[in-house]
C-alpha cells in the first residue's frame, strides 16, 4: 500500500448528465470531484469494467430490478478497487444494454487480480474488464 495515496483527500462530487449513444438513452455520473487530480501521474491507467445487462428495453436500458443488481455490483466493485485510493471512481456510464465503471488507478496490476476475484464472486452478471494507459484522462475529460 501506498501511504501517500492512502492519505490522499478526494472529494466526491457527482453530476448526471444523459444524452443519447447510437440512437439510444446514455446516462453518465461523473465524479467531478476528482477534476484536481484529472492527469495525475500517480492515476496513469484507466480500467473500464463492463456490466451487460440480462435482460433490457428496446431503449437499452435494464428493468428497475436489474438496475438495482447492476448497482449493488458497482459498490462491490468500487469498494475493493477504491481502498486506500489505489483506484478513483470517475465515471459510471449507462447505455446499450450496459453499464461500465471507469476508474484510474495507480496499479493495474492490482486491480487486475481483484476484478479476476469479483469476477468469481460476482453470480448475477458477468463482469468484462480492460484497462489501458491513459495518462490524459481521455475518457474522463469527455464528460467534464
Amino acid at each position: 500500500m501506498n501511504s501517500e495515496l492512502a492519505n490522499l483527500k478526494v472529494e466526491e462530487s457527482w453530476t448526471v448528465f444523459e444524452g443519447d449513444h447510437n440512437g439510444k438513452p446514455l446516462i453518465a455520473r461523473v465524479n467531478r470531484g476528482l477534476l484536481p487530480l484529472a492527469g495525475d501521474s500517480r492515476y496513469q491507467y484507466r480500467v473500464g469494467v463492463a456490466v451487460p445487462f440480462n435482460s433490457v428495453g428496446q431503449n437499452g436500458l435494464p428493468s428497475g430490478e436489474e438496475s438495482w443488481e447492476v448497482s449493488e455490483i458497482e459498490d462491490l466493485v468500487a469498494a475493493e478497487l477504491e481502498l486506500h485510493h489505489e483506484s478513483l471512481f470517475a465515471i459510471a456510464i449507462t447505455t446499450g444494454g450496459m453499464r461500465e465503471f471507469v476508474f484510474y488507478t495507480s496499479d493495474p496490476q492490482a486491480v487486475e487480480k481483484k476484478l479476476e476475484a469479483l469476477a468469481q464472486r460476482i453470480r448475477s452478471h458477468q463482469i468484462q474488464r480492460v484497462i489501458q494507459p491513459d495518462e490524459r484522462w481521455t475518457v474522463y475529460h469527455q464528460f467534464v
